[in-house]
């Protein structure tokens, strides 16, 4: 079953990269075709779509199969939860595609599932016995809900993205395009970030001061270990440099390098790109969603807030504290998990009340629910690698 469940893994990945790539051709050159701020499916994003939900009826039976094989929820590592909520992304996106007719949305849902797909397979993909704070059917309903929610917000953000894009003056330099280029050099950052870790994914070395294992390497080591110590990468002595005395975390020279690789890979990844381009990317991004209606584009990223919100809600707040309860005795620790669990729901809270109560609609809101990603993301993937906490297992 679990060899099964891993080629389904495969087949949905190469699934949403094909319909990534059907997506972008359909939305990109003259092929798309705006009509009264609407576009219009063409043959291109319709065989994207037909791909989308075929890889998401795939990779849930990847989902369902690994469940049998493990004999749990397949969301208890990284792994699982990353290739869960890609999952989550994609379902959200199937279903409100089927509602609202924005087939240019599958140029921003469909890359961005597939990105934390790959993400995803950075991590061991080896099942194994389940701790005893994992040993209970909360799993399945904190985890899965909490997934979803985090799903239905990042169409949202894919729809902001594209209002954002739509409304903004490119034609003068100012702090709007600038975010949006830094957004999407973020972005960049990611996948260079993954395509790094597939490059190394089997390298492996310890450095001997602390015993901390580097899957990178080492271009940062700690302090008291000489350059060149740590062997070296095409002539370059590692490590070339030692974080400062004064930042002597729980394995920060792991958390440094970590964050030293994302960003060569991500600067190169973007100057390549840029190269290709031969200009700013939000040029050529914004060109895909030219002539759509802003007001609609504002309108379906806020409904995606409203439906994934009181998802969310449940998953990573209400059934969370309940687990907490069984689980550690205590319905709140303060661990950093739900800590920025908490921070994200505010975040999203004040979103609603701003828009529903402030008259917050169109630019500002769409900014909000473009940098909530951002704090998603970290509630995912920063917490548990910047911060040690009873959370620390995923």
């Amino acid at each position: 079953m679990l060899t099964l469940s891993a080629w389904l893994y495969w087949i949905a990945f190469f699934g949403y990269l094909l319909a990534s790539i059907l997506y972008i051709i359909g939305v990109t050159g003259k092929k798309i075709k705006i009509k009264n701020g609407e576009a219009i499916a063409n043959f291109w994003t319709r065989w994207g779509y037909i791909a989308a939900i075929l890889s998401v009826l795939v990779q849930f039976g990847g989902f369902i199969t690994r469940w049998i094989g493990s004999g749990h929820s397949p969301t208890s590592n990284m792994y699982e939860y990353m290739s869960f909520w890609a999952w989550c992304i994609m379902l959200a996106f199937v279903v409100i595609s089927a509602f609202y007719k924005f087939p240019i949305l599958g140029a921003f849902a469909a890359p961005t599932a597939l990105i934390v797909l790959a993400y995803a397979n950075v991590f061991p993909d080896t099942t194994q016995a389940l701790i005893p704070a994992l040993k209970s059917y909360w799993l399945y309903i904190h985890v899965t809900t909490a997934a979803l929610g985090e799903g239905i917000l990042t169409i949202a953000f894919a729809a902001a993205l594209m209002h954002l894009l739509v409304i903004t003056d490119l034609s003068t330099k100012s702090r709007k395009v600038s975010s949006l280029e830094f957004f999407l050099f973020l972005i960049v950052s990611l996948v260079g970030f993954v395509a790094v870790s597939f490059i190394f994914k089997n390298y492996q070395i310890v450095e001997p001061i602390n015993g901390y294992t580097y899957k990178l390497p080492p271009l940062v080591g700690p302090t008291g270990i000489a350059v060149g110590s740590l062997g070296s990468l095409g002539g370059l002595p590692l490590p070339i440099l030692n974080v400062p005395s004064w930042l002597s975390g729980a394995i920060s020279s792991v958390k440094v390098n970590t964050f030293f690789w994302t960003l060569i890979a991500g600067v190169v990844l973007y100057l390549i790109l840029r190269l290709l381009n031969r200009k700013p990317l939000v040029f050529t991004t914004a060109k895909w969603v030219g002539g759509l209606n802003p007001d609609s584009l504002d309108e379906l990223s806020y409904r995606a807030v409203a439906i994934g919100y009181p998802v969310y809600t449940l998953g990573a707040l209400v059934f969370a504290m309940i687990w907490a309860q069984e689980a550690w005795g205590s319905y709140w620790q303060w661990d950093p998990k739900e800590t920025w669990a908490l921070i994200a729901w505010l975040y999203y809270t004040t979103y609603l009340h701003l828009r529903l109560n402030r008259g917050w609609e169109g630019e500002r809101a769409s900014w909000m629910a473009v940098w909530g990603f951002i704090v998603i993301m970290f509630v995912l993937v920063g917490v548990n690698f910047l911060i040690v906490g009873l959370h620390s297992y995923a």
